[in-house]
């Protein structure tokens, strides 16, 4: 229980994450620290890592193409020959009527309804399938016992339904897809298009699962001589203070919001969250480590560019510090770090053993 809980508050909290430490005046860099003090690294170059193979089925490219197709799918309005279908969006004039009485509530004139939605009650919306445009259905119907609406609730009533219009939804073929497309010229150039997309995802998981492994057996490798107060302070505050902010947005106690995190006690939470804020500290230091024993670095460039895709996230340096606790500068510091340590430790790994089936 207690790994499933940090596992909670680390999803909140991670390096990775859009989070960080609530002092804005602490260094992401630690700079001020001499981490050979901290830290006993052990092994992170030529650790063993598993080759990977990439394939991708029919099935799979079969699947991508339906998804793209209904995506591109387009209302139809339909004639009077049609019949109403699942799916479908019918446009209808509707009278209700108990013991032969209209109520409040039961009649609307031009109301939408797609077919299936489950807006009405059960056998009004299948009531109307294989119906035409122009055709008057009489539905006899009940309504649950259970319905919101305690005057209704249980009793037997006539909805006097007129279908006006009705459109639907319809996918393009392949061929039409195509030819509407200029990036593709035949079924066979956009399943080939499909095929290469699903392949360069699964490379790009792959590797991550690479790095994430490397990463992984580096941090087993790498001890802790003493931890930092000033950053593993902030971490356990910021963890807090979260809890606080999701309380107050929820409208429950403290005490209730550690509850829906698995928390019964508060002493449950701080145990975890000290185990979380210092899991963090640790990553960061071996980043912050590693980079500097290998002259790790990243450029202006690199780190206007990483700005430039949060400010087009929605994002902006106000806004960044508010949610992370830390100028942009500091944040974009660590995540660009992390990412060529990565790249280092794959790059001066020993890829070896069975290959990983993607």
């Amino acid at each position: 229980m207690k790994r499933k809980i940090l596992a909670i508050l680390l999803s909140l909290t991670f390096v990775f994450a859009f989070t960080a430490c609530g002092d804005s005046k602490s260094s992401m860099s630690y700079d001020d620290y001499n981490l050979d003090e901290y830290l006993d690294v052990g092994d992170y170059k030529g650790l063993e890592v598993a080759p990977y193979k990439v394939s991708v089925s029919q099935d799979e490219i079969d699947a991508d193409v339906k998804s793209t197709l209904e995506a591109a799918a387009k209302d139809v309005d339909l004639t009077k020959d049609d019949e109403i279908k699942k799916g479908d969006t019918v446009n209808i004039d509707y009278v209700g009527k108990i013991d032969g009485k209209e109520f409040e509530g039961g009649s609307a004139e031009g109301s939408d309804l797609e077919i299936g939605s489950g807006s009405f009650i059960e056998g009004f919306e299948d009531g109307l399938i294989g119906k035409k445009i122009g055709d008057k259905v009489d539905l006899n119907l009940q309504f649950p016992e259970s319905y919101g609406n305690k005057d209704v609730a249980g009793k037997d009533v006539v909805f006097s339904v007129t279908i006006n219009s009705a459109k639907r939804s319809v996918a393009p073929t392949e061929e039409a897809f195509v030819k509407e497309n200029a990036a593709y010229e035949s079924v066979e150039d956009f399943e080939k298009a499909v095929k290469k997309k699903l392949k360069n995802k699964k490379e790009e998981q792959a590797i991550m699962d690479q790095k994430q492994s490397l990463w992984s057996d580096a941090l087993d490798n790498t001890t802790v001589n003493t931890y930092p107060d000033r950053e593993v302070d902030a971490y356990k505050e910021l963890n807090s203070s979260q809890i606080d902010k999701y309380a107050e947005s929820y409208g429950v106690s403290r005490e209730d919001m550690l509850k829906q995190y698995g928390f019964e006690k508060e002493e449950d939470f701080t145990s975890v969250n000290e185990d979380s804020s210092k899991l963090r500290v640790k990553q960061e230091m071996l980043i912050e480590y590693i980079a500097a024993k290998e002259g790790i670095e990243y450029t202006d460039k690199e780190a206007e560019e990483m700005l430039q895709q949060m400010k087009d996230s929605g994002y902006d340096e106000d806004s960044i510090k508010e949610q992370t606790g830390r100028e942009a500068e500091d944040y974009i510091h660590i995540e660009l770090l992390y990412e060529k340590v990565l790249d280092f430790l794959l790059e001066n790994a020993d890829v070896t053993g069975a290959a990983k089936e993607y």
